[in-house]
């Protein structure tokens, strides 16, 4: 890693496993272009891409290659190599083992190094793109592009076009039923430009919301439907809570709070932080339920959870 960062070899697309970089960092950076845009009354046409299976196809050849081209050579690149290859798999079922296979592509999951060859190994993708911004965290890729004329659509195409000639060459493989369009539109008062958009000779599905890295982007850049969902899942949360843990003290309470309500609600509200009054009533109404569950007061004046939980 310090080899990597000393030459300033991972893309600059890359959020994923790095060093003070993060889902919240992509979204951020993300959303605040995307917003730019808007502010421009620009329309941005975002393609959500899905590998499959993308951790598993890595081939080790052509891994090796690439790490040999990065400069992880001599003794580091056989140790590598040592780890990745002779590994066999089998499948068991009902005690019957099928026959040990060998393992040719993948790296394994669950390690240190692992995450760190997948990003060396997609590194490059985004150098096929040549119209439009390739947004990477880990495998999750968002290709989006300003739509201002007739023209820009058939650019994005032109790069997913690309996008498909790189995984092609390098035996990776989106998954089209897995991949949508979102057309974020600055204002309803501004036609749309409409186009389709095709991968692997599919159409791909437009939706008007799609979730990006946990985040629910809409077609508006709104944050209410986040905040719906938000507030729902941390119900459903509290819910569990009151049933499982109601004869547990007010500090055991404050604990499940911590580790299972709060993450939830803050989980990149750098990025959505509401301004609507509605939106914050919304979360200030799913935190006074959970400060009564944890303090087991349930009447109207309930002290609110503070950051220290109590």
């Amino acid at each position: 890693m310090n080899h990597l960062d000393t030459h300033k070899i991972l893309t600059e697309a890359q959020h994923g496993f790095r060093k003070f970089r993060s889902c919240e960092t992509q979204l951020i950076e993300t959303v605040h272009d995307i917003a730019k845009n808007l502010a421009s009354e620009d329309q941005v046409d975002a393609i959500l891409l899905d590998f499959s299976k993308a951790f598993d196809k890595v081939p080790h050849q052509r891994l090796f290659h690439k790490l040999d081209h990065y400069g992880v050579r001599n003794n580091t690149l056989k140790r590598i190599c040592s780890f990745l290859t002779g590994r066999t798999q089998q499948v068991v079922l009902e005690g019957v083992h099928s026959s040990a296979g060998p393992v040719t592509s993948g790296v394994p999951q669950g390690t240190v190094l692992g995450p760190l060859l997948f990003l060396l190994y997609i590194n490059d993708m985004p150098e096929a793109v040549k119209h439009s911004k390739l947004k990477l965290f880990a495998d999750d890729s968002l290709l989006y592009k300003k739509v201002t004329k007739q023209q820009d659509p058939l650019l994005l195409q032109e790069d997913l076009n690309a996008l498909q000639n790189w995984e092609q060459k390098w035996h990776m493989e989106f998954n089209p039923s897995k991949c949508n369009i979102i057309r974020i539109l600055p204002s309803k008062n501004k036609p749309p430009i409409l186009s389709t958009y095709h991968l692997h000779g599919q159409t791909l599905e437009t939706t008007k919301e799609s979730k990006y890295l946990g985040v629910t982007i809409t077609e508006n850049l709104s944050w209410t439907n986040h905040i719906k969902n938000v507030t729902a899942k941390v119900n459903r949360t509290v819910g569990f809570l009151r049933r499982n843990f109601k004869e547990c003290t007010t500090k055991v309470k404050s604990a499940t709070y911590t580790t299972m309500v709060r993450p939830t609600l803050e989980y990149a509200s750098t990025v959505w932080d509401p301004h609507q009054e509605n939106d914050k009533q919304a979360l200030e109404m799913v935190q006074r339920r959970a400060a009564r569950y944890a303090h087991n007061n349930y009447f109207e004046k309930t002290p609110r959870m503070g950051n220290s939980g109590k």
